[in-house]
């Protein structure tokens, strides 16, 4: 594998984490719908990057797989944790919990994001304008999944640090 493959697999692993750590606050949130339904959308976009991600290190030559999941066992979690937003979405400590959740969610899109602007740099490199017009619009996605979290966590922080329980 050569240096380029290794970017394209950290990358590659990097969206897929993102796409479950939305997909666990998407459950997690369920009683925000404001969070939830964005969340499983970006969580899908992420999987689309991953699969761009594979196509490219194919014609690369590096083999890039998708993730293995077990249906059943994520089918289960996330009904437990869908269950247990709708049981607890209304108390003041889940808004600390969702605080929580969005700064990880922003720490990880933020990781995303440095390895898109590597990428976009080996483009350059490589003069590669089809990949770099590629690379431009996947993270331009990925900027816009950051400001949401940036949103969503202004949002939030007033209502979770100073509403009175």
């Amino acid at each position: 594998m050569n240096k380029t493959g290794l970017l394209l697999r950290d990358l590659h692993h990097a969206e897929t984490e993102l796409a479950g750590a939305y997909r666990a606050v998407a459950e997690r949130q369920a009683a925000d719908h404001g969070t939830y339904y964005p969340c499983h959308t970006l969580a899908d976009q992420c999987d689309q990057h991953a699969d761009h991600l594979r196509a490219w290190a194919a014609h690369l030559g590096t083999d890039l797989h998708p993730p293995k999941h077990s249906e059943a066992l994520s089918t289960a979690r996330d009904a437990l944790r869908h269950k247990s937003s709708e049981i607890f979405g209304r108390r003041p400590k889940a808004a600390l919990l969702l605080l929580h959740d969005l700064r990880a969610l922003y720490v990880q899109a933020e990781t995303v994001n440095i390895h898109w602007i590597m990428l976009g740099q080996v483009a350059q490199a490589l003069r590669d304008h089809e990949l770099l017009a590629k690379v431009s619009t996947l993270h331009g996605e990925n900027l816009t999944q950051t400001k949401w979290i940036k949103t969503r966590i202004k949002e939030a922080t007033p209502q979770a640090l100073l509403a009175t329980d």
